[in-house]
């Protein structure tokens, strides 16, 4: 070859590389050497004493001395010094876990001045070391001097505090998941005790918080099975809507991501983009595609396959356009696990139905009987199908019996795992439940309290059983609230007692309360909805009973924001009223009634124009009648005379008969 001869000795090629190498051995054994020197451990050739070894070093200091003393220290006279460097690093280990062990009773103690605070710092360490004083002979060594232990706690800090800034001006700006679990607690343990690690940790927060909410946001939208995350465009387009969607409905889980979309997106489709390469060679190595080939997938294996890879197929596929035979392997895997998730879906079913009877196989096996006895007396095809032995023919009996004994089996199984699962799981998501729903309430009470303050008026536009408006039904309760579970629906905002007014900045508050109200009760609603659902073994699991107990008093409690139908109602009522006046005359010593109206009221017409929730406007129109009066006798001694209302008075006997001589006679002086 290039290095050997035939005869197998070093060729000159051979000769000169050995050369190359023994001198790049020696640098790198002299660059060891310095390095160690540097730590004041090489000790002149020396063991150092352990009470004399030196412990300023880090983790990346001890890792990285100690592996190239490990290939190096046998090609050159490193013994003693990579002696010293392995025990000053164990020692200095110890001495670590005594300072955190003691840290951690005094964390948050050591950022402070002036004699009390030196005083509380003093009494603490005494107390704590009391009781961890026997713990370690580090710890003891430490707990005998107050005053030292103080001075190295603060050096151990500092250093500790050092080390990492140095860490973070690295790392916080681009982090990655494991950067953010170390410096993370790293930083939770120190950021008490030192200022100068205060806004690079808050940064790595933030930055974090942010590579965790991108992390669950791309788990979302690949939910969604489309192809959101094929290309930044699509991503920043699809993105920006969603932003906007949760911006209105108030959810904030989001919002640090929306803020830097352009760089969200980038994060997503490159790690997408990533992960449709793996999936892609996972497809070309796994011997799937022969099985599909030679039509071989069987319902037990199709059980193992097709929940592996089905997810994987709905999420990425659409993402990944660059797959080749991605397409391909999809189509055939959807093909053949059709029958499995199928069957999946009447067991599922059956489950539901056997809820109470899954804990242990004696009580499914009667239960499954009488169900099966069941299904057969309705003629149920469906999940009857589960209850028999389809694989029955000429020359094999079916076995029924077997078929559900298995089927019982495969179904308590299946609740078993469920029950390890889902106690922790439902623990920690009621415990979210009920601090959302308790957000959601507060602001509740603040959107009723602006709705009052700004007149706002939210309405239902009442519906028939055709579901067609009534805008002329009539009800005695016009503050009755409607029973329409989605209120979502046909919302409108009015002002009391005017029509088509404009909207007014507390209206307009008002209204943008009510709406992030109501998107967060369709939310929780639809999470109440998931959560029972999983709580419907909880007959068949005694971990869970407690918890969905909690569960399901939550959701009880959870009420929308109120809102009622609006209507417009027309009354109509008549009422009579009678008036009745007497006129005296002052020139008469005694007269009844000389003059009398009575007043009918024919029709009154009102009108109602009722807004929910306002002010109600009546109007009414009164039409009135006069009749006559009758004849009424004067009692002055004078005989009756016809005296009737608008008519004046009739004259009778001599009267008359002076008038009309009165008359000639003027006349006939003319």
């Amino acid at each position: 070859g290039y290095l050997c001869n035939d005869n197998g000795s070093a060729s000159q090629n051979g000769t000169e590389k050995c050369g190359k190498l023994e001198k790049e051995l020696a640098n790198s054994t002299k660059i060891l050497s310095e390095k160690i020197k540097n730590k004041h451990l090489s000790g002149s050739g020396k063991t150092i004493p352990w009470y004399k070894l030196s412990t300023f070093l880090s983790d990346s200091d001890c890792a990285r001395l100690e592996s190239d003393c490990f290939y190096l220290k046998s090609q050159a006279p490193l013994d003693k010094e990579c002696n010293n460097l392995k025990a000053a690093c164990y020692k200095r280990g110890l001495e670590a876990r005594a300072n955190e062990a003691l840290q951690r009773k005094m964390y948050g103690l050591f950022r402070g001045s002036g004699k009390e605070w030196f005083k509380k710092l003093l009494d603490k360490i005494m107390k704590e070391c009391s009781e961890l004083k026997t713990t370690s002979d580090e710890l003891f060594l430490l707990c005998i001097d107050p005053l030292k232990a103080v001075r190295i706690l603060a050096a151990d800090i500092q250093t500790r505090a050092v080390f990492l800034r140095k860490q973070l001006d690295q790392k916080r700006d681009f982090p990655t998941d494991k950067d953010c679990k170390e410096l993370g607690r790293k930083c939770e343990a120190l950021g008490k005790d030192s200022n100068q690690i205060q806004w690079p940790c808050h940064t790595l927060k933030q930055q974090c918080d942010r590579l965790g909410t991108t992390e669950i946001l791309k788990q979302v939208l690949l939910d969604e099975h489309k192809d959101t995350l094929k290309d930044q465009e699509s991503c920043v387009k699809y993105l920006k809507k969603k932003c906007n969607k949760w911006s209105r409905r108030g959810d904030d889980r989001f919002s640090f991501v929306c803020v830097f979309q352009n760089a969200t997106c980038e994060l997503m489709v490159k790690d997408v983009q990533d992960r449709c390469k793996v999936f892609e060679k996972n497809m070309q190595a796994s011997d799937i595609n022969d099985s599909f080939e030679n039509k071989q997938i069987k319902i037990k294996s199709a059980a193992n396959i097709c929940p592996s890879w089905h997810p994987y197929c709905d999420r990425f596929l659409p993402n990944c356009p660059d797959l080749k035979k991605g397409k391909t392997f999809c189509q055939n895997l959807k093909k053949y696990c059709e029958p499995f998730y199928k069957r999946k879906v009447l067991e599922d079913a059956l489950k539901v139905e056997l809820r109470g009877n899954l804990s242990n196989i004696t009580k499914c096996e009667p239960a499954l009987e009488r169900y099966c006895t069941v299904l057969k007396d309705v003629n149920n095809a469906s999940i009857s199908s589960l209850c028999k032995d389809n694989t029955e023919s000429k020359t094999k009996k079916a076995d029924n019996k077997n078929v559900r004994k298995k089927l019982c089996l495969k179904l308590v199984e299946e609740v078993e795992q469920q029950c390890k699962v889902l106690p922790a799981e439902l623990t920690e998501l009621e415990k979210s439940l009920k601090k959302d729903v308790k957000t959601y309430e507060e602001l509740k009470e603040r959107a009723k309290k602006a709705m009052n303050r700004s007149n706002l008026v939210l309405s239902l536009i009442k519906k028939d059983g055709n579901n067609t408006p009534k805008n002329n039904s009539k009800s005695k309760d016009k503050n009755v609230v409607s029973n329409e579970k989605d209120t979502t629906k046909y919302v409108k905002i009015l002002r009391r007692g005017v029509k088509e007014a404009l909207v007014t900045e507390s209206e307009a508050k008002a209204f943008d309360l009510a709406a992030e109200v109501f998107g967060r009760y369709v939310d929780l609603k639809e999470r109440c909805e998931k959560l029972a659902s999983d709580c419907g073994i909880k007959d068949d699991c005694d971990d869970l009973k407690d918890v969905c107990e909690k569960i399901e008093k939550t959701c009880r409690n959870l009420k929308p924001l109120e809102v009622k139908p609006h209507e417009a109602v027309t009354e109509s009522t008549t009422t009579t009223t009678t008036t009745t006046t007497t006129v005296t005359d002052p020139k008469a010593t005694e007269c009844k009634s000389l003059q009398t109206t009575d007043t009918w009221v024919t029709q009154t017409s009102t009108h109602t124009s009722t807004s929910t929730i306002t002010s109600t406007i009546t109007s009414k129109i009164t039409l009135t009648s006069t009749r006559r009066c009758k004849p009424t006798k004067c009692t002055t001694g004078d005989d009756a005379e016809d005296v009737k209302p608008s008519e004046g008075l009739k004259m009778s006997g001599w009267s008359v008969m002076r008038g009309v001589i009165l008359a000639m006679m003027i006349s006939f002086m003319i």
